[in-house]
């Protein structure tokens, strides 16, 4: 039996992003992308994105180029979004950013740490305070994000989750 109350279940990729409102829930998986939630909770709105990359200089800007591949053209891409689709204001909004995982340790530089440092310098130029980080490790991550309650059930590979 389904709840008719239930909202959308919206999963993101690698390099992509979806937004909702309450009740809807967001989910993605991550490695060393960075998982970057945007939540208002006045209208119980908000929005997940998935980001490969820091900054979108890193990028050729070819015909396959993805603003939500990077932290700094995919945060503004979803800002536009939840502000125009949604009605969010900028300055209600609270960030929690999650991943970032080293899974490929010792083959790479740290990606994991690199898009997490470039994630918080472009949410800090926009002025939305962090209020959860769960990044790091050498597992990925299951997130789970509830726009009726604002919270994040993150789990670490192979760990118990938890709710942020």
């Amino acid at each position: 039996m389904s709840d008719s109350s239930a909202g959308k279940r919206l999963i993101v990729g690698i390099g992509d992003l979806k937004a909702g409102k309450s009740p809807d829930e967001i989910v993605t998986t991550l490695g060393s992308c960075i998982g970057i939630i945007l939540y208002s909770a006045k209208p119980k709105v908000g929005g997940l994105l998935h980001i490969m990359m820091g900054y979108s200089s890193q990028s050729s800007k070819d015909g396959n180029f993805k603003k939500t591949k990077y932290a700094d053209t995919g945060i503004a891409e979803l800002l536009s979004v939840l502000k125009q689709e949604y009605g969010a204001n900028p300055g209600d909004l609270a960030a929690k950013v999650f991943g970032g995982a080293n899974v490929l340790q010792g083959i790479t530089a740290d990606i994991g740490a690199v898009n997490y440092s470039a994630a918080r310098q472009v949410l800090e130029s926009y002025k939305i305070p962090i209020v959860v980080t769960k990044v790091g490790g050498h597992k990925g991550y299951r997130i789970s994000f509830k726009l009726e309650t604002g919270e994040v059930l993150c789990q670490r590979l192979g760990e118990e989750a938890r709710v942020y």
